[in-house]
């Protein structure tokens, strides 16, 4: 469990020995922060027919016991009691919530709680917020909803005031990669240095896939030396459209590598082959087209993705040529 969740676990151990513990909780915070790993722990703890106490904190935080009949049904994904809902496509139809608010109205087979894990709440459409609010509104006996967002703007006002809201923040800069390193050691895992992060001052919360996961990691260095090649050379356009179109993280990459590299223009550390090309007035209108391009996606779920990041690659390569001219 990531360190900086267990100032959260300890609050819902909290309200879960005193029965207070809301019927709606939403679960914010960036890629990496860990909002899946603190939901599937509390939903093990609302299922478990024993749970404990865990054994290496000091704080008087529950956990399941990973060994009872609900236990073991959650692990291998077939107790009857929780359902975890994901959208199968870019979105959650009101159909699939439709589904879950029905799900919670039947009594509980084996435990005493029916539970509902909504990841990627902000996929979930207009109408499918609108049959949430009802359940929210509403809510059955022992039925707890727990919705994970990266980004909560996306969701209604009225549901999110709704929810008891959870914002994991975890520390920025060296006292990030201080934690995660203690992490790793408690967990006698050996600590993976990334030369391309764990040295940056500025490391920071969006960062943190590629401090968590190696794979990650190694796409983001291959993908960065693609960027800057494509930029140095005018060359790779293809592929870096490609990248682009396949990672989830690429348009939040392009973002942090242009911003990185106008910061190290303004700093003179910019290697000095690259540092005429990579200059000041290149890098923020590439800024700004990037930008521009999160924002449709972000702002219109049904925007055509292929499409956006096809005009996208294709204004970089304007503004590259000009560039170079």
């Amino acid at each position: 469990m990531k360190p900086w969740l267990s100032s959260h676990q300890l609050i819902l151990s909290e309200q879960y020995s005193n029965a207070t513990l809301p019927h709606a909780i939403l679960i914010s915070g960036v890629s990496g922060s860990g909002k899946l790993e603190l939901a599937q722990w509390l939903v093990g703890l609302l299922n478990c027919k024993q749970p404990n106490h865990l054994v290496e904190s000091k704080e008087r935080i529950l956990q399941s016991c990973g060994h009872c009949k609900s236990c073991l049904l959650l692990s291998s994904n077939t107790f009857p009691d929780h359902l975890n809902l994901v959208a199968q496509k870019n979105s959650l139809g009101v159909d699939d919530v439709r589904y879950a608010n029905d799900f919670l109205q039947k009594t509980a087979y084996l435990e005493k709680f029916k539970t509902v894990l909504i990841e990627s709440a902000e996929t979930m459409t207009q109408q499918a917020m609108n049959a949430l609010l009802k359940t929210l509104e509403e809510p059955s006996d022992n039925s707890v909803i727990i919705l994970l967002t990266n980004d909560s703007e996306i969701l209604l006002p009225t549901i999110i005031s709704r929810c008891r809201v959870l914002n994991i923040r975890p520390a920025v800069g060296e006292a990030l990669i201080s934690q995660l390193k203690e992490q790793n050691i408690k967990e006698g895992e050996f600590t993976v240095e990334y030369p391309a992060l764990s040295t940056d001052p500025f490391v920071n919360l969006t960062q943190l896939p590629e401090l968590t996961n190696s794979a990650i990691n190694d796409a983001f260095e291959v993908f960065k030396e693609c960027y800057i090649h494509y930029l140095c050379y005018q060359q790779g356009e293809s592929q870096l459209l490609q990248h682009v179109l396949n990672n989830e993280h690429a348009l939040r990459w392009l973002e942090q590598i242009t911003v990185n590299l106008h910061r190290e223009y303004f700093l003179d550390i910019i290697d000095n082959e690259h540092k005429r090309i990579l200059n000041a007035v290149l890098l923020n209108n590439l800024y700004k087209i990037i930008i521009n391009a999160c924002k449709v996606i972000k702002s219109y779920k049904q925007a055509n993705k292929q499409f956006v990041c096809e005009q996208l690659i294709m204004s970089m390569s304007d503004v590259v040529e000009q560039n170079s001219k």
